[in-house]
């Protein structure tokens, strides 16, 4: 009985221990920064949406940065991505209008995480269209303190 009581109260602080994470405590400063770097971000891929500039939107991911689409197809680099892109653009009509939300930002590190909402408004074959959803965006910081797009994705529509 001593013996599962020893045991058993080694476990009671034991297992707690090895589920317990560290924190990472971020600044107030890193994280506006961050923030700051992911508007500009935003602001671009929306600006080169409108100007149907595949290459604008391209350049705010890292050269191995990755686009998880809603069909289950993973797009890496750069260069992919600006492809996929073009051919998204030429689908749609001149003027599309994107509005990017971020809901919130954390950071770790060189890692700044992005929760936020997306609207595509356009004209395909002479109608208009409405894209919209939600997504989740990782922002790695760079050598150079620039901050690039890690990973792209949009979340599934709830069913």
């Amino acid at each position: 009985m001593k013996h599962f009581v020893l045991v058993f109260g080694l476990m009671m602080f034991a297992v707690p221990a090895l589920g317990q994470t560290t924190l990472v405590k971020t600044t107030g400063d890193e994280l506006a920064e961050a923030k700051s770097s992911i508007e500009k971000g935003n602001a671009q891929w929306s600006e080169g949406w409108f100007k149907r500039d595949p290459k604008m939107v391209s350049l705010i991911f890292a050269e191995d940065g990755v686009q998880l689409t809603l069909s289950g197809k993973v797009v890496k680099g750069r260069q992919q991505i600006m492809e996929r892109l073009k051919t998204a653009m030429d689908g749609a009509g001149p003027g599309v209008k994107v509005t990017v939300t971020t809901v919130n930002v954390w950071v770790d590190g060189d890692i700044a995480y992005e929760a936020g909402k997306y609207k595509y408004e356009y004209v395909e074959k002479g109608k208009p269209g409405v894209d919209e959803g939600r997504y989740v965006t990782a922002w790695k910081k760079q050598k150079d303190g620039s901050w690039k797009l890690a990973m792209d994705m949009a979340v599934p529509p709830d069913k």
